[in-house]
């Protein structure tokens, strides 16, 4: 094991100590949590970067002006565990139980088949012309945000395409292993354990992929769950133009700067990769750009306070009392 190896480190918070923290938050008073609310904005206008909150709230909530809340909205003070604990659950209430008990909100715990006709808060949106009710919240954070440390420089890293991630189920994920999986520029794994495919490949750690310059990151149900810990790494993440976005703010990545563009129906990969191995200059620029993008996501402060401010937006603009 070399020196970089050794010191490759996933970043992701502690799945039991996650749970802990989570629960005894959701076990504080709704006094409390408004405390810490009130406590965390306090000031935030004259913060050097207070532009850059209003517009990343505003491109996270944009509910048109005669928004109200849906059917299935329910007051905050009824936001309570029903069954298991999911990391939704607990992501949701870290917000919206620093606000009024009557506030009606109505959030969506799941995979992002369609946007909602209603004023939702949501972990991602389709990119159509319904976008406008979901409202997004970092859900789900622990499988979508970490924080990796890749130590591998970028062209010390071999010049492949990588993938590892179950394709079963999943049409666009076989189209592409069907096309692509016995090229030589490229290390494809299917991980699915039932029904397993003839390109059938162990898991690897998480810290495995820094081995590879390029990382295929392709939409699943929703979100490419791999694309912000790509981003945050020394890797370049190769995928066609998103189709949905959450907290990263997909539809605002840029082709060719913050990742490798392709197409959809995955007939240009062989080209690009093979051009982007011939000019590794170029690939190591997206990699730069890419991890600049993804760095901004680091300051937790500043995090907690777009998230509080978007579900301060999200009842303001439902015409609902929001202190």
């Amino acid at each position: 094991m070399d020196k970089s190896t050794k010191k490759r480190k996933v970043g992701r918070i502690n799945n039991q100590l996650y749970y802990v923290v989570g629960g005894w938050r959701m076990l504080l008073p709704r006094f409390v949590r408004r405390w810490q609310r009130r406590l965390t904005l306090h000031g935030w206008e004259k913060r050097d970067d207070a532009g850059y909150i209003r517009d990343r709230v505003n491109f996270y909530c944009s509910l048109p002006a005669a928004a109200s809340p849906g059917p299935d909205a329910h007051p905050v003070s009824e936001f309570r565990l029903k069954g298991t604990p999911s990391r939704y659950y607990f992501d949701i209430g870290r917000y919206v139980k620093g606000f009024p008990g009557r506030a009606l909100i109505d959030y969506m715990t799941s995979d992002v088949w369609e946007n909602p006709d209603t004023p939702t808060l949501m972990k991602a949106r389709r990119l159509d012309g319904k976008r406008v009710n979901a409202a997004l919240l970092n859900l789900d954070r622990r499988r979508h945000f970490i924080r990796p440390i890749d130590p591998v420089p970028f062209r010390e890293k071999k010049p492949v395409l990588f993938f590892r991630g179950e394709i079963d189920g999943k049409p666009r994920r076989i189209k592409f292993f069907e096309m692509w999986a016995d090229n030589p520029m490229f290390d494809l794994g299917d991980t699915t354990r039932k029904n397993r495919s003839r390109w059938f490949a162990p898991m690897v750690r998480l810290t495995d992929h820094f081995d590879y310059r390029f990382i295929l990151t392709l939409e699943g149900n929703d979100l490419a769950s791999a694309l912000q810990w790509v981003m945050a790494s020394n890797c370049v993440p190769v995928m066609p133009r998103p189709t949905v976005e959450g907290w990263l703010m997909h539809s605002r990545l840029i082709p060719g700067v913050h990742y490798i563009e392709i197409a959809p129906d995955f007939s240009d990969v062989g080209d690009k990769i093979r051009h982007y191995i011939e000019h590794p200059e170029e690939a190591e620029r997206i990699a730069e750009a890419s991890r600049e993008w993804a760095n901004q996501f680091l300051d937790r402060r500043r995090e907690n306070i777009i998230s509080y401010l978007v579900v301060e937006k999200f009842l303001r603009s439902t015409g609902q009392p929001s202190d």
